[in-house]
């Protein structure tokens, strides 16, 4: 809400999707998140503090949807800006994790599908989205179910550079190649903002018992060829 901020968005909500980023992409790469450090460059007493209680909501749903048998603990470190008055809101977050076992990938196969589980939201969109209550970006709990369900090969959230450049990545990673379908309601090449969607490669005949389980909406991309 500060005067040179171009959405004007309480600052909770802020530190709230923020954090839920940083977890997000540390969870899809099964490892468990052991710190958080902010970075606030605003004052502590006022929008330091809400920003901060967004980052323990954040971290309160994560811990409520039990990835792993210990929490993250709320009592977070970090630092603000006391010294200079500042007419923008700015906060950086790092979130270090560990991998205890690592994790062996699944093997990619002819005919596995790729699908779009929520949809890309930036800016207003995301307010919409979570003031409307639409449920159109991916959550805690799907993303435990993703990273457990045995029939899925590759997890990826989708970030600033769209669902086009992670398929890419996706490909890469796994020296695959895909057909892509074309999707009129998906635009391939919009960010995703704080992370509002992920891919995942899949066996084709799992995804209707993915739909019994997520209740975001899950958009067939293409199929490994």
């Amino acid at each position: 809400m500060s005067e040179l901020d171009y959405i004007k968005v309480d600052e909770e909500i802020v530190g709230y999707l923020t954090a839920k980023l940083c977890l997000v992409e540390t969870l899809a790469f099964r490892s468990k998140p052991t710190v958080l450090i902010n970075t606030l460059c605003v004052e502590m007493n006022g929008r330091g503090k809400r920003i901060i209680n967004g980052i323990e909501k954040a971290i309160k749903e994560y811990n409520e949807a039990n990835f792993y048998e210990d929490n993250l603990e709320i009592n977070i470190t970090g630092s603000t800006e006391e010294n200079i008055p500042t007419k923008q809101t700015g906060l950086g977050i790092t979130l270090m994790g560990e991998i205890f076992n690592p994790f062996n990938k699944r093997e990619v196969n002819s005919g596995d599908a790729v699908i779009l589980i929520g949809y890309p939201k930036v800016g207003h969109e995301v307010l919409e989205d979570l003031n409307e209550n639409k449920n159109e970006i991916i959550n805690f709990n799907s993303l435990k179910y993703l990273t457990n369900n045995k029939a899925v090969s590759d997890l990826l959230p989708i970030g600033s550079k769209g669902v086009l450049h992670e398929l890419n990545q996706l490909m890469e990673t796994n020296n695959i190649n895909m057909n892509l379908f074309i999707q009129s309601n998906i635009e391939l090449q919009k960010s995703a903002g704080p992370a509002t969607c992920a891919l995942a490669i899949i066996k084709k005949d799992t995804i209707e018992g993915l739909k019994r389980n997520i209740s975001q909406p899950i958009t067939l991309l293409g199929e490994i060829v």
